[in-house]
């Protein structure tokens, strides 16, 4: 042939793979448009589900700043009528007043403790009123009727003796709105005679209404509401920013299920989509004012938090047209150069050829698993690597042109061509635990697979045969070592469970008799004595304490209950009911964001929680201790774990915040450790066992537990729980 002739039949060989690479190309491309056009609208859809997910979250976080801030409002005017109430100087001058009017000097010296009232309590005016209602001392001066709502509280206030917080109310001689504070001002030198009532009025407009007005961030639409429900309808109890003259005026229907209005009097809390007081769609945080029958709801409209997510949209767009056109650009670059590639890659993909068939050949030379090449049509061995001879003992001729059923060792997994039919229709097969014989009479255990090939259109099956005798030996060893193990952790628990009872007994008879030596002979010791007796005592009970604590430990993987669906929230409630002596007697505050459900061990939870705010309650500064727990959302892979994996693929991780003494770094981990204590027994009494039962708590759970802290500025501890299935 000529070389006119070899250059037309490569050209006749290679259009056709020219036209494929064309289609090929066109079909990139198409493709590449679509991953563009796709992946633009993920981001877009991810960035506008994190951003509306940040924005309920900061929402949420705004209402209830504001809940706190309204109910630590009414304890300060609670408190402030604290101040009078059952006040024997004030309420002297109060019964000399009212029995004596024409006492200058006593007007003189109520009046100055109800101006200092008004003065520092924000209260626009203080009077005094007699058992019928009236009037009888003012501060500011001036006889201004009463409102009637107010005098209807009077007797009620008599009777009850407490200190009463009025709710929002209009005075009908000025048509305003107030609060007001009652306070009883009963004699008790005479049986709690009822002297009068100390009227504390707060005009909402001076400090209320403007605190509800105030956002922390700039916003165009952003608003609080003050609702309270009345009968069957929602009552609007301060002036909105887009309404004038709402207080006690604005209402609304119940039944009207997307107003966040009615449902947050409704009980309802969260953050929830629904139309406001104008009709327009908002994003709405509800929330309940504990100790009162306020509800408050902090809203924005949803063309405001959509503004930013349209803005996206466009940029978003933008990025998807100029990619889409570098695509198109890089496909006509890619064709022009297609025919001058078509050879190039024909050239490479025949040196990868034979570099491939030579890295087989090497391996099948070289690998460590016995290797047998059949053909699938007719069961003849066409090729056998030399570890399968070095494994079985018999020589390369043995297994040429053999059929595989009539090799005897094969006998338990081929018996006959029947069988080898059965397996071929199967591409792939593995068995475990199957002996082969060896030239020399030993079995062996042995992990075969089967895989079946197309090599240039003909079937063949490759057997790859495994020695796994020494991975059975290990595994029966351990085995064997994880069975000691469980056997020798049953009879450490036993013996914990045993110890801990056995010790009770003589420790109860060494506190008891000591404890008796004291009574019948306290006359006859000296105080050295008595000291050394009380030491003796104590030291017995932190013993009993520290032996049933180890008890409790020992009995938390043992005795524990099943998992299963557990309310976070109510276990956290059960928690602080225990604490509630604790909690008083601290005068801590406990707050919480909402809490998830979690699969746990609900006992174990409360006891979790209680430990972690115990701790704080006892380690706290100078300052209230301030505990506060919340929770995040984290994937299965993200959740660190110690443990035994769960199913679920949510895991939470709750954080328990104190700003108590902290704790420095280097006794991060010590903490943990059963009896490691960083505080004297007289400072903070306890066994040091709390923290190691929190942490075998969180890890029979399959999570971890660790802490941050920095010293004089507080302690957080974090740990994982798994989410519900």
């Amino acid at each position: 042939m000529s070389e006119e002739d070899r250059v037309r039949a490569a050209k006749n060989q290679a259009e056709p793979g020219e036209r494929l690479v064309g289609l090929a190309l066109l079909l990139i491309f198409g493709l590449l448009a679509a991953g563009i056009v796709t992946a633009g609208y993920l981001a877009y859809r991810n960035y506008a589900e994190h951003y509306r997910v940040e924005a309920r979250r900061q929402l949420s976080s705004i209402a209830e700043l504001k809940v706190n801030e309204l109910t630590q409002w009414r304890k300060e005017r609670l408190a402030d009528g604290g101040i009078l109430f059952k006040n024997a100087a004030f309420i002297a001058l109060a019964r000399h007043v009212l029995e004596k009017p024409a006492d200058a000097e006593a007007q003189r010296q109520i009046s100055d403790w109800m101006g200092k009232l008004s003065q520092f309590g924000q209260y626009d005016r203080v009077w005094l009123l007699d058992p019928q209602g009236v009037t009888r001392l003012s501060v500011p001066g001036g006889q201004r009727p009463s409102a009637a709502a107010t005098l209807r509280l009077v007797s009620d206030v008599l009777r009850s003796g407490q200190i009463t917080f009025q709710d929002f109310y209009r005075n009908e001689h000025d048509q305003r709105v107030y609060l007001a504070v009652l306070v009883p001002i009963c004699d008790d030198s005479a049986a709690n005679r009822p002297l009068g009532v100390l009227v504390l009025r707060i005009d909402p407009s001076t400090y209320l209404y403007p605190f509800l007005k105030r956002w922390p961030i700039p916003s165009p639409t952003a608003e609080t509401l003050l609702v309270r429900r009345e009968g069957n309808e929602v009552v609007f109890l301060n002036e909105l920013r887009f309404q004038t003259n709402t207080a006690l005026n604005l209402r609304a229907p119940l039944d009207r299920i997307t107003r966040p209005a009615a449902q947050a009097v409704l009980g309802r809390k969260g953050v929830m989509n629904g139309i406001d007081y104008r009709g327009v769609p908002v994003v709405a945080a509800l929330r309940s004012i504990p100790g009162s029958p306020w509800s408050l709801v902090a809203r924005v409209d949803e063309t405001e938090i959509n503004g930013p997510l349209h803005e996206r949209l466009w940029l978003v767009s933008a990025m998807v047209t100029v990619l889409l056109f570098g695509a198109g650009a890089g496909t006509g670059i890619v064709w022009r150069h297609q025919r001058v590639r078509f050879y190039r890659e024909r050239a490479r993909a025949t040196e990868a050829l034979a570099a491939s068939e030579l890295r087989y050949r090497r391996f099948f030379e070289a690998t460590q698993d016995g290797v047998l090449i059949l053909d699938a049509t007719t069961g003849m061995i066409l090729d056998v690597n030399p570890f399968m001879i070095e494994l079985l003992g018999y020589s390369h001729e043995v297994f040429l042109g053999k059929k595989v059923w009539e090799l005897g060792f094969f006998k338990d997994l081929i018996a006959n061509e029947h069988n080898f039919a059965e397996l071929l229709k199967k591409n792939y097969l593995r068995y475990e635990d199957l002996a082969l014989e060896t030239h020399d009479g030993q079995r062996i255990e042995v992990e075969f697979t089967s895989h079946v090939y197309l090599v240039k259109n003909h079937k063949v099956i490759q057997y790859n045969i495994r020695d796994i005798s020494a991975r059975k030996q290990a595994e029966q060893a351990l085995e064997k070592t994880a069975a000691d193990l469980e056997r020798s952790n049953q009879e450490l628990e036993q013996f914990a469970y045993v110890a801990s009872h056995d010790l009770q007994e003589p420790l109860r008879m060494v506190a008891s008799y000591t404890q008796l030596l004291a009574k019948r002979y306290k006359d006859q010791l000296d105080q050295d004595a008595r000291e050394f007796i009380g030491y003796a005592v104590d030291g017995a009970v932190r013993m009993q304490r520290l032996i049933n604590d180890l008890l409790t430990y020992s009995r938390v993987q043992t005795q524990g209950k099943s998992f299963g669906p557990v309310d976070a929230h109510s276990a956290l409630g059960e928690a602080l009911v225990n604490l509630a002596s604790a909690i008083e007697e601290s005068g801590g505050i406990i707050t919480n964001d909402d809490l998830p459900m979690v699969t746990a061990d609900r006992t174990q939870l409360v006891q979790l929680f209680q430990n972690l705010i115990g701790n704080a309650l006892k380690f706290h500064g100078e300052p209230r201790p301030h505990v506060h727990v919340s929770v995040a959302r984290e994937t299965a892979d993200a959740a660190p774990a110690s443990g035994p994996r769960r199913s679920p693929s949510t895991f939470w991780t709750f954080s328990v915040r104190d700003n108590g003494i902290g704790i420095e770094p280097p006794y991060f981990e010590r903490i943990f450790v059963v009896f490691q204590r960083l505080h004297g027994q007289a400072k903070y009494p306890g066994t040091g066992i709390g923290l190691a039962l929190c942490k075998r708590i969180v890890e029979r759970h399959g999570g971890r537990i660790w802490v941050e802290s920095k010293i004089g500025q507080g302690t957080t501890f974090h740990f994982t729980l798994p989410g519900v299935v």
